[in-house]
């Protein structure tokens, strides 16, 4: 019944796909709306049988992209600690600084 529905957010996955790996955000978030409204009408036109085998391989390449966007945030969240501690005023002085300038000797 969903059979031409489900190629299509087939399709829509592998061009998700393809989206992570070019790091084209504004495709990715297009994809997601225009999968969430194949998923809806899917649902709306009932599986069949046939279908099953089908919605077997778009839940892998879902869980594929799902990994892709795993390891993006994941990287992200890394690059941003990493910047944070690179900011932090002990981060250069140790973790006694007190993040203020101090004298340490008039004669110098």
């Amino acid at each position: 019944m969903a059979k031409k529905t489900l190629m299509e957010l087939k399709k829509a996955l592998e061009e998700e796909r393809e989206a992570l790996l070019r790091g084209a955000i504004e495709s990715v978030l297009r994809t997601a709306s225009y999968k969430a409204r194949l998923v809806e009408k899917a649902r709306e036109e009932g599986l069949s049988e046939e279908d099953r085998e089908l919605l077997k391989e778009i839940l892998h390449l879902n869980e594929r992209n799902k990994a892709l966007i795993e390891a993006g945030l994941s990287f992200v969240e890394e690059a941003f600690a990493i910047l944070r501690r690179a900011m932090t005023p002990e981060a250069g002085y140790g973790k006694a600084a007190s993040g203020e300038a101090r004298l340490i000797s008039r004669e110098a």
